[in-house]
């Protein structure tokens, strides 16, 4: 790195910190961690609360992500237009108040089914397409390594999620599981929303052209129409769809297929949140490779960890704690570097002139591919009584999307930022 680059560099997070610290508790509190971290703990309570299935239990989580996925377009286009600050303000606010709904309701099936859907549609603003948007904004040189720090808001989330959850469960019940959940929203990502998050605007512009002499390129890179025309857009959304519908299963199930191999809940749920450390360490390190060496390669590795993880678990190898913990951390490494290659591959490949948008699409196919994922591993069980059919097809899902990136090709100049 050139002397100059690194002048940027240190100037760029001088200015930003704040932003990555915002944007990393809005992503630890909002929708892209909290249901998929915490359905695993709610899944053998509410079955035995109902006599659901573990496929129906998932299915609350199906429904969230369909609520995502019909407002996520809607999203990216209003954070396109209107910037990121009010539609986060509002989407933290209808998280919480979407999780206080569901540990207070009582009622069938399809009634939490409602509640989950509606909490994803008011609390959507909370997914990465705004943390990621507001980053990409302020930063250039730094932006994998700013994207890194933030995202890993959700291996946090995975840390600390399944324990907190499990505790609450323990001495209070599941309904008090959910109003803990609507916590972490309201006390902590509304007050960093309120007083650091901000927009970058022509002042902001104006200051950094004279501090770094860069100018900010927004009108730079592609139209969506154009961006819709090419391969990768469709490569990318295919290994999305795969990597995202086997990381949700092994996540949403690890903690009822670790219990099934003789963990008891509490220790289930300590090797779980392992997970969380292994999201930061890969999401950390995911952004600083992508800024100094080729993204698609960087991420042919990482998300081959899992198939690793899916033949430990099918062969009964998680048993051992140490094993466990290795398939956990495994799983960790690969959701860690999800969202860093999603938001960095298209700012680098197709620009920020219809980032929202496209990132959009992008993070409703992976969130179509999640809630498909779940209930696909909960019906699985159900129908054989073991989650290995479905492990050893993820195995093969992970080497086929990951090796796919490779054929992503340079980045193109007129995309750069």
């Amino acid at each position: 790195m050139s002397d100059t680059q690194s002048g940027t560099l240190a100037v760029e997070f001088k200015r930003g910190w704040t932003i990555i610290v915002v944007a990393a508790i809005g992503m630890a509190c909002g929708l892209s961690a909290l249901p998929i971290y915490s359905i695993g703990t709610f899944t053998k309570p509410l079955t035995e609360a109902y006599g659901w299935s573990r496929a129906e239990v998932q299915g609350i989580y199906t429904w969230m992500t369909i609520g995502n996925l019909v407002a996520a377009p809607i999203l990216g286009l209003l954070i396109d237009r209107q910037g990121v600050r009010k539609v986060a303000i509002a989407s933290v606010i209808g998280t919480a108040l979407g999780y206080v709904a569901l540990g207070l309701f009582s009622g069938p099936l399809w009634s939490f089914y409602l509640l989950a859907f509606m909490t994803a549609i008011f609390g959507v603003g909370t997914v990465p397409i705004t943390w990621t948007r507001v980053v990409i904004d302020w930063f250039d040189v730094g932006r994998g390594r700013a994207l890194g720090l933030a995202l890993a808001g959700t291996g946090i989330s995975a840390m600390v999620i399944p324990v907190y959850v499990t505790w609450i469960i323990s001495q209070l019940g599941w309904r008090a599981g959910f109003v803990g959940l609507a916590a972490l929203p309201a006390f902590l990502a509304l007050p960093a929303v309120l007083f650091w998050l901000h927009d970058r605007t022509g002042a902001h512009i104006k200051k950094d052209v004279s501090e770094i002499n860069v100018v900010r390129r927004e009108d730079k890179g592609m139209s969506f129409k154009e961006v819709t025309k090419g391969y990768r857009f469709w490569a990318l959304n295919f290994i999305f769809f795969f990597v995202g519908a086997c990381i949700a299963g092994l996540i949403a199930h690890l903690v009822p297929m670790l219990t099934d191999q003789g963990h008891t809940p509490a220790t289930a749920a300590q090797i779980a949140g392992a997970i969380g450390a292994a999201v930061i360490v890969g999401r950390i390190a995911t952004g600083y490779l992508i800024d100094r060496f080729w993204a698609p390669g960087v991420g042919f590795i990482v998300l081959s960890l899992p198939v690793f993880s899916c033949l430990i678990l099918a062969t009964g190898g998680a048993g051992s704690v140490p094993i466990a913990l290795t398939a956990a951390v495994l799983i960790g490494l690969a959701a860690g570097a999800e969202f860093d290659l999603m938001s960095f591959l298209v700012s680098q490949y197709f620009g920020q002139r219809s980032y929202g948008i496209i990132y959009a699409c992008l993070y409703a196919t992976f969130k179509i591919s999640a809630g498909v994922g779940a209930p696909l591993f909960g019906f699985t069980f159900d129908e054989t009584g073991s989650y290995n059919i479905i492990l050893m097809l993820s195995a093969g899902s992970f080497v086929g999307s990951s090796a796919l990136l490779l054929l992503l090709g340079r980045y193109p100049a007129k995309a750069t930022v």
